[in-house]
């Protein structure tokens, strides 16, 4: 049994699973002489310096109404219950955090700047399969974050995570490096029900604390790599950040669309590894193993069937660290694809306009 936090703070309650399934130097040269390079330590400063001003706080309130047992008079009360992280990603006061951050619709959200000006905020898009959430200010001249290439991300490689731990230590910073790329989590809810897992997680020993959901991952340039997200509390120095090019496609959709749609083809699939294959006698050993097909759905129009196991997705081959439903995640809805799969021994193409999910 793994313990996981959600990494905002959720009145102290803790969620349990059971999981199945480049340094470089800065040099500028001069007509005589040359600057002495930039320290790992000051490129550092530097980053957190630059990405600070555009993260945020999220406070979620209570509000209410009782009467004055002497007078009657109506009485009104606003009770902080839940808080988390966020950051700005446009100056008219479009910001990121996490779906689990603002998801109580009872609540009322406000939003604090680094300088303590403080917003009331409005919900615009809630994505809870990517646990993403966009929210709104009504503000202009807001400082931006720069937003990085999740996808150049390699392991090993330095990382800060800024946010508001505990709901009281507003734009904390720990520092770690990039642990893991590719992971995928099945987070649960308070209520123990099951959510959709999470793709394609970067996992970092960056402490991530209570209150940090939906602060900036950076890198060491102060680019925005990822979101804070998720604390794998079975061990030590086990955070875990939804990356930022999942983020784009999200806030993209928003202001193209006018909303967030994810994509759907309309199958249950296994990610082939031995055992799978050896369960079902494969005649591969990588894949997407489809254990049923929903009827009506874009794969069944395509003509899968249960049994096939898709091995590619536009020429993309699909392992046990590039699933399916992380390589479909990448294309919206109406998007024709070929799909390549098995069925026996014998491969074939399919062309499959992916529909919008239910």
């Amino acid at each position: 049994m793994k313990k996981f936090f959600t990494s905002d703070v959720l009145k102290g309650s803790l969620i349990t699973l059971m999981i199945v399934g480049c340094a470089f130097a800065l040099r500028s040269f001069g007509a005589s002489s040359a600057q002495a390079p930039v320290s790992s330590e000051q490129q550092g400063i530097l980053a957190v310096r630059d990405a600070k001003p555009a993260v945020v706080s999220i406070l979620g309130t209570d509000i209410a109404t009782s009467s004055n047992s002497s007078t009657g008079a109506s009485i009104t009360s606003y009770v902080p219950t839940e808080a988390g992280s966020g950051f700005i990603v446009s100056s008219d006061g479009l910001i990121v955090s996490n779906d689990h951050v603002v998801s109580d619709p009872n609540l009322s959200y406000s939003v604090t700047l680094d300088d303590g000006t403080q917003y009331a905020a409005k919900i615009l898009a809630m994505d809870k399969y990517d646990d993403i959430a966009i929210l709104k200010i009504d503000a202009s001249g807001l400082p931006v974050e720069s937003l990085g290439d999740s996808g150049s991300l390699e392991t090993g490689q330095t990382v800060f995570a800024i946010g508001n731990p505990l709901g009281q230590y507003q734009n904390s910073v720990t520092r770690g490096v990039v642990s893991g790329l590719g992971r995928a989590i099945e987070p649960p809810t308070e209520d123990g029900s099951v959510v959709p897992r999470l793709q394609d997680l970067i996992q970092t020993d960056a402490a991530i604390n209570l209150g940090n959901s939906g602060g900036p991952l950076i890198d060491m340039s102060g680019r925005v790599v990822g979101m804070d997200t998720l604390i794998d509390t079975g061990g030590s120095g086990l955070g875990f950040a939804i990356p930022i090019n999942t983020i784009k496609q999200v806030v993209n959709q928003l202001e193209v669309y006018g909303k967030v749609e994810k994509s759907y083809m309309g199958v249950e699939f296994e990610t082939v590894d031995p055992q799978v294959k050896a369960d079902h006698n494969l005649s591969v050993s990588m894949g997407a193993y489809v254990s049923s097909v929903a009827p009506g759905s874009p794969a069944a129009a395509a003509g899968l069937e249960a049994g096939d196991v898709i091995v590619a997705i536009n020429h993309q081959n699909l392992t046990q660290t590039n699933e399916l439903d992380t390589v479909t995640a990448q294309y919206n809805p109406g998007t024709q694809i070929l799909v390549t799969y098995v069925r026996g021994s014998q491969q074939t193409d399919a062309a499959l306009v992916l529909g919008v999910l239910p």
